[in-house]
């Protein structure tokens, strides 16, 4: 865990970047005489939380998963079990400047109206794709991290979670892009002790 003193020089990094854009929002004259005196390294470190903070090729594939989709959703409880099929509609959008992408899903399991959410995005400095989901058939948030291949047209993430009964699974989410219009979102999911299996497949496509 960071402690309060591995934070300060990133603290004391953000109070300067901080000024010098409360400077630039007075006018150029301004801020000139308002803009902090930054060290070398702090001017080198700003430089780079600039950079990283562009977004790039991997922020501008995600706007295929902008906009409507119709999904058809295959779900399976247990390996062997038969598969329970339903329908659902995807609403995304990307936001913050096209850095992440934001997506809200309706449809039904068990019989019932399901809500869940999502955000997707790109981590420029760990070079990491990742994803998190909340939804209201429980209260935690489940987070995986992963890379896509060398086309973009497969992103990998994994991740784990604890089940109601204190298992512990890992899992694999799979997106396969198979056009502008459509693709597929896979679930593996291995509880401890067992073999993985694909729990649920998604396949999204866009509404006309």
């Amino acid at each position: 865990m960071s402690s309060w003193k591995s934070l300060r020089p990133s603290l004391g990094l953000l109070a300067a970047l901080s000024l010098v854009m409360a400077a630039y929002a007075l006018g150029a004259d301004d801020a000139k005489k308002a803009q902090p005196a930054l060290t070398p390294e702090q001017q080198k470190e700003m430089e780079a939380w600039m950079a990283v903070a562009k977004p790039g090729k991997e922020h501008e594939a995600m706007k295929h998963m902008e906009g409507t989709f119709d999904v058809a959703v295959e779900m399976v409880m247990q390996p062997g079990a038969p598969a329970e099929k339903s329908a659902g509609k995807q609403v995304a959008k990307m936001i913050f400047g096209g850095r992440y992408l934001h997506a809200d899903f309706t449809g039904e399991t068990m019989g019932q109206t399901f809500h869940g959410a999502s955000l997707t995005g790109y981590d420029n400095v760990k070079k990491e794709h990742f994803s998190a989901w909340i939804d209201d058939m429980g209260t935690g948030l489940l987070t995986a991290e992963g890379t896509a291949s060398a086309d973009g047209k497969v992103v990998t993430l994994h991740g784990e979670y604890t089940d109601p009964m204190q298992k512990k699974h890992t899992f694999r989410w799979v997106t396969t892009f198979e056009s502008d219009d459509r693709y597929t979102f896979d679930w593996f999911d291995t509880a401890a002790g067992g073999k993985e299996f694909r729990m649920m497949r998604a396949t999204y496509t866009r509404a006309k």
